[in-house]
């Protein structure tokens, strides 16, 4: 099983009505933890992607690879190919989901660890994305 930890966009074919493994409308997306067949494959926003700086994927590669193993160790339990998804919401907030019904199998600790890094992965997309934005308006 193999870790698969490039930064790159796969477009969806339902970009006009984009909604995260909930179902819940999307404004922006961030990240998803895609199943391939020997491993997890990480799927970053595109744009973001273009705009990252060398110290933000310094600090981000970790959390991925960690993400990625606990994910490794319920891939077998996952009900679709996105086994985790992180997104801001229409609504505004950061959410992150797993697969339906997975999170029934996590450890409470171990969850909680998994989600922690999830948000901690939005937290330096975000920055990412204040940055980029600050430099484009000067």
């Amino acid at each position: 099983m193999g870790l698969n930890i490039k930064y790159h966009h796969k477009p969806r074919k339902d970009k006009a009505n984009l909604k995260n493994i909930a179902g819940n409308d999307v404004s922006i997306f961030l990240f998803r933890f895609e199943l391939l067949s020997n491993g997890i494959d990480f799927v970053l926003n595109e744009t973001i992607a273009e705009d990252m700086y060398q110290d933000i994927d310094e600090i981000l590669k970790p959390l991925v690879h960690s993400c990625c193993e606990t994910l490794l160790r319920y891939k077998h339990l996952s009900v679709s190919n996105t086994i985790m998804d992180g997104n801001f919401l229409a609504a505004g907030e950061f959410e992150v989901m797993l697969s339906k019904g997975l999170g029934q199998y996590f450890v409470h600790d171990e969850k909680g660890r998994l989600f922690q890094n999830a948000k901690n992965i939005s937290d330096l997309l975000a920055v990412i994305m204040e940055r980029r934005t600050q430099e484009l308006s000067l």
